[in-house]
This record gives C-alpha cells, structure tokens and sequence, in this order.
C-alpha cells in the first residue's frame, strides 16, 4: 500500500504476529501507523507470545492511537470493536474471526464456507438416497401388488378352467346317463 497513490492512508490495518516481526509490530510500526493517520492499527496474536496480548486494538483519536477497549467474552474469547469496518474482531481459539453486529452473525470465511457448502452436498446427497431407497420401496410393494394380481389371476383362470371341466364331464355323465 503506498499512501501516494491511494491518496490516503488506510484505515485498516492488521498485523498477524510473527516471532521476526513482534517487536516491531507493538513499537515501530504503531508509530509509523499513528503518523500516517491510520484509523484503526489493530494486532492478532495467534498465541499470545509475540504481542504479548491476543487480540490488540488502537483508534486514532485527535491524532494519537488509543486503546480499543477488547471484552472477554465467556469460553476465553476476546473482542473487540472496530468502528471503521463496523464488526466485531475475535480471538477465538487461537483463531480471528469477524462478527457483524447487528445480526451477531460470524462473517463468513473461505473455510466456513466451504463446510457449508460440503454440509449442504452432504444433505443434498441424504436426501437424494432417502428419496431413492423411497422409490425402491413404492417399486417393491407395486412389484408385490403385480405379483400377487398375477397369481389370483393364475388362480382365477384355474378356478375357471376346472369348472369349465367340471361342467364337461357333468355334460357327459349326464349323456351316459339319460
């Protein structure tokens, strides 16, 4: 980013620890940022070791940076609020994550999107094999249906076919027999 050709600093700025650059993240940059009129200079520690804290904030205030204020929320997570992108900023296991919050709705990430995602195809999937194992079921008991037509017919065919021979030989009798 060079402040000359956006004509103007940013006014985000988040800095991920890392053991080369932790000093420098807590002191000169922060007085770099603060100068280039920098809104926001947040940090994120995915341990704590390198910053020394988890999760830090500053807003810029009459030309200063001023701590965010970061709540421990229950389950040791930490927050913070950040007026320039209007979310909330969490450490949460060793994670950042992002809240918006008038809905209190985790923003999405690649990852969590693809578990979404893998989770809807996976649904998807249950449904079309509960649908599948449904029509083999109404094509089982329509087989049955057939089959057991199938067999009162044979029956019913037999059953005519014997008295149809029953009234044969009655018709002969009755001719022996006069």
């Amino acid at each position: 980013y060079i402040v000359q050709e956006q004509g103007k600093p940013p006014d985000f700025v988040l800095e991920v620890a890392s053991p080369s650059t932790a000093n420098t993240d807590t002191g000169d940059k922060r007085i770099d940022y603060e100068a280039l009129g920098i809104s926001e200079y947040w940090r994120f520690d995915e341990t704590g070791e390198h910053h020394k804290t988890k999760l830090a904030g500053d807003r810029l205030v009459n030309g200063r940076y001023e701590p965010i204020a970061i709540q421990e929320l229950p389950g040791g997570i930490l927050q913070g609020y950040s007026a320039v992108l209007n979310l909330y900023i969490r450490w949460e296991n060793g994670r950042l994550t992002w809240h918006d919050p008038a809905t209190g709705e985790h923003i999405a990430t690649f990852e969590s999107e693809r578990e979404r995602a893998d989770a809807e195809r996976e649904a998807r999937i249950e449904e079309m094999e509960a649908r599948a194992t449904a029509e083999a079921e109404r094509n089982a008991e329509r087989q049955a249906r057939l089959t057991e037509s199938a067999r009162a017919n044979a029956e019913r065919q037999a059953r005519l076919a014997a008295e149809a021979r029953v009234r044969e030989l009655e018709e002969r009798l009755s001719q022996q027999n006069p």
